[in-house]
């Protein structure tokens, strides 16, 4: 009986951001040699790329800004806009009082508190904790079975979100709407900006993934696993999350043998994978239906030990049944190869 304790960190830094320090601990417990139960906790971030902090692209009626302080100096746009919805919504409820006829100066004054000042953040790390437990035995020297449960805990995912800023400012100082602002929205006078920065969401994703290995008489071999993933999208605002994309079930079965004889070896393998719902940009977040399908794959290989070599012959989706992974990619039939391996011939 034993245990073992790893723990570790690391600390980054990077000018833009405050320092970041993510630990990571794991413990593996063995009651004996053949079973082993472990379990293990994570954190871990990513930076945004250097486009995301600082692209500064005037595309005319729009202004595409990286969310980097040091970017947008001098734009007055994260400390000084309001959001796109409500400079909308204010534009409606204006037009259609003046249509009425009220006068211009009331219709401001009536709607002028419809707007919102927006409060976007500048850009930060996404984040992400992890946390897995696992078990793997092995029974009579024939059986090796493994299985492990994870559950992953995601943050600040990275956005883009629009803003109006005006030439005045957009609050007095006692905190209410500029109607000098207000003004300047109905007069043109506004810059529309496309800033980078985070999401206030949070998702989670868990997943458990089972494998079973026998080793059978005469060098055969049967492996099989499953993989059951589940993305947990909470109360986030799918337009601010990344498309998982992933299907709910897959399955592979591997039957093999490396040394049919002195020379010869086959493996076959057969994988499956659940329908599921495909989103993205090309989609405009609708999902497209990516079906459910299965591929056979096989290999024979031959030694041929005068030339130290390696002969191969194999397909990946064997049958060439045509799949589509991902909604509008062209669909993919069988890929058919043959390899030559050397070893040892250069020393």
């Amino acid at each position: 009986m034993k245990t073992e304790l790893t723990v570790s960190g690391r600390y980054d830094k990077n000018e833009n951001f405050v320092g970041r320090f993510t630990p990571r601990a794991s413990v593996v417990f063995s009651p004996g040699e053949q079973h082993h139960f472990r379990a293990s906790y994570q954190t871990g971030f990513r930076n945004p790329t250097i486009g995301d902090q600082y692209i500064k692209l005037n595309v005319g009626p729009i202004i595409i800004l990286g969310g980097a302080p040091v970017n947008s100096q001098g734009l007055n746009a994260y400390e000084n806009s309001f959001t796109a919805a409500s400079v909308g919504a204010f534009a409606s409820a204006f037009g259609a009082q003046v249509a009425q006829g009220v006068p211009f100066p009331t219709a401001v004054a009536n709607n002028k508190d419809k707007l919102v000042k927006s409060n976007v953040p500048y850009i930060q790390p996404e984040q992400v904790q992890s946390f897995e437990i696992g078990y793997k035995g092995f029974f009579g020297q024939k059986i090796l079975f493994d299985v492990n449960y994870y559950l992953s805990q995601y943050q600040d995912f990275l956005i883009n979100t629009v803003v109006i800023r005006p030439d005045s400012e957009v609050l007095l100082d006692d905190g209410k709407v500029n109607a000098a602002a207000a003004t300047d929205i109905l007069g043109g006078k506004t810059q529309a900006f496309q800033l980078y920065t985070n999401a206030a969401d949070q998702v989670s994703i868990q997943g458990i993934s089972a494998g079973v290995s026998f080793i059978l008489p005469k060098s055969y071999r049967l492996h099989t696993n499953a993989t059951w993933t589940e993305f947990n999208l909470q109360d986030a605002n799918p337009n601010n999350i990344p498309a998982f994309n992933t299907p709910s079930w897959k399955s592979n079965v591997t039957f093999s043998n490396p040394r049919l004889s002195d020379q010869l070896g086959f493996s076959v393998a057969w994988h499956w994978q659940s329908a599921f719902d495909w989103y993205g940009t090309f989609t405009s977040l609708t999902p497209g239906r990516i079906d459910a399908y299965s591929l056979f794959d096989a290999q024979i290989s031959y030694k041929v030990p005068k030339l130290k070599t390696m002969v191969k012959l194999g397909a990946a989706n064997l049958t060439n049944n045509y799949v589509v992974q991902a909604y509008g990619s062209p669909a993919v039939g069988g890929l058919y190869y043959l390899s030559l391996n050397f070893d040892d011939l250069l020393r």
